[in-house]
């Protein structure tokens, strides 16, 4: 499997996706947004650079690269996120050669491949044999530089059966599943999650291969009621995730956090 490769970076701790940078910013500031990145425990930040062969906003950011470095100097890794489109198999070479182009020329420290196939919102197009180009073009050039490769996707894929989530799972080792609750009842969802995992990649891979991501919400199509429910439904998420001994985990997302959670990571332990 590429991803056990010596050279290939693990997501690990704790980590968030970030959809726009400049939304983020905007109201904070590099220098706050830098404390509260470090303060909520981080290990990573995940930028989206592209969707299919666009490249995203972030990726012009004037303060990118100095944010990048200052991450880096505090002990936060800056890593990309790429919504796949693959129509066909030259279409998913070239996405995958853009994405690893965006992720060399700003130096980030690894790639999320974002591969859902929903019909209300097309995103994934292709099947197997396009999955097994994208992620494996990906896979082989990232972890030639030493870069890190991880798959976000469905965390229910029995109820995504055209999802071609077996080929990339043959080439991509860390799966961070979408586990996106909107109540504090999160067991059930993330129990379900589970399960449909264990029986894709064996029960003994879960705690070396399954990092899910939770849900943090407030302001966005899968939102939370309020920042308290935030709060409490975080709480119940790190407390399977503890139970069930994962090695990572993440947040979606900080453009739509409410003021609430980032008092609440700043005191709970990774």
């Amino acid at each position: 499997m590429s991803g056990d490769g010596p050279s290939m970076k693990r997501i690990h701790g704790r980590n968030i996706f970030i959809v726009s940078l400049a939304k983020v910013l905007q109201p904070i500031g590099p220098a706050l947004f830098l404390e509260r990145a470090t303060a909520s425990g981080f290990s990573a930040l995940w930028i989206r650079v592209g969707r299919g062969a666009g490249e995203d906003p972030n990726l012009a950011l004037p303060q990118l690269a100095g944010l990048r470095d200052a991450l880096r100097d505090a002990g936060v890794e800056l890593w990309g996120w790429h919504v796949s489109f693959c129509a066909t198999p030259e279409a998913a070479r070239q996405e995958a050669e853009l994405a690893l182009d965006w992720v060399e020329r700003h130096e980030l420290d690894g790639l999320i491949l974002d591969l859902e196939k929903t019909p209300e919102n097309p995103r994934f197009q292709g099947g197997p044999r396009e999955a097994e180009i994208y992620a494996g073009l990906l896979a082989e050039g990232l972890a030639a530089k030493g870069r890190g490769i991880a798959l976000s996707t469905h965390d229910q894929p029995s109820l995504h059966p055209d999802a071609p989530l077996k080929a990339a799972l043959g080439i991509v080792e860390d799966v961070t599943p979408q586990v996106y609750y909107r109540s504090t009842a999160v067991a059930r969802r993330f129990k379900k999650s589970l399960r449909d995992y264990e029986a894709l990649i064996g029960k003994d891979a879960i705690k070396r291969r399954y990092k899910p991501t939770g849900n943090i919400t407030t302001g966005a199509d899968v939102r939370l009621k309020d920042g308290a429910a935030s709060v409490a439904a975080t709480r119940n998420f790190l407390r399977l995730v503890r139970k069930t001994g994962c090695g990572a985990y993440s947040f979606w997302c900080w453009d739509a956090a409410p003021p609430e959670i980032w008092e609440f990571l700043r005191h709970e332990p990774v």
